[in-house]
């Protein structure tokens, strides 16, 4: 399944998604969060909608509390949404995306729910989903082979050979 651009997006969906993006500029994040969820629910290919989805959840986080307590107790809250998602992966990838972003919202920089979205669009054949996901990771931990061979292999898969090679 491709990525689809705005112009092959429903106009109930779309329509949607400008709300999503004007709740955004105004600062009302967990409204957008919920508008854009339910869109890529719908639409689980609409690349812009997950983009602006990711913009309100890292600026959400912004704006909260990130205290080491904090981030342990989420990170302990998430995995056995993760588990759950993993066991998801290769039966139906598009659940364990929607998995993956549900935990995302409440901690979008999880390493764990950024590998877990990655792998499941690159299952799924969203390779623009995955890069995004894999370049998050990537700039969080550059050092990490293992995600800079998986993120060359999806610029590859998504025709950008280019950039797989940097």
């Amino acid at each position: 399944m491709p990525e689809k651009p705005l112009s092959a997006i429903a106009r109930p969906q779309r329509d949607l998604y400008e709300k999503g993006v004007a709740a955004i500029t105004r600062n009302n994040l967990d409204y957008a969060i919920t508008i854009l969820g339910g869109v890529l629910k719908t639409e689980p290919g609409f690349f812009e909608a997950r983009q602006a989805l990711r913009a309100a959840q890292v600026k959400k986080s912004g704006t909260s509390q990130t205290g080491f307590f904090k981030k342990m107790i989420g990170g302990a809250a998430s995995q056995p949404a993760l588990a759950k998602a993993q066991l998801m992966l290769k039966k139906n990838p598009l659940e364990a995306i929607l998995a993956a972003e549900e935990i995302l919202n409440n901690d979008p920089m999880s390493t764990g729910a950024h590998k877990l979205l990655a792998d499941g669009a690159l299952e799924a054949g969203l390779f623009k989903t995955a890069i995004l996901s894999l370049q998050i990771l990537y700039k969080n931990n550059p050092r990490d082979r293992e995600v800079a061979m998986e993120l060359g292999d999806a610029l590859t898969r998504a025709g950008q050979n280019e950039e797989a090679v940097k």
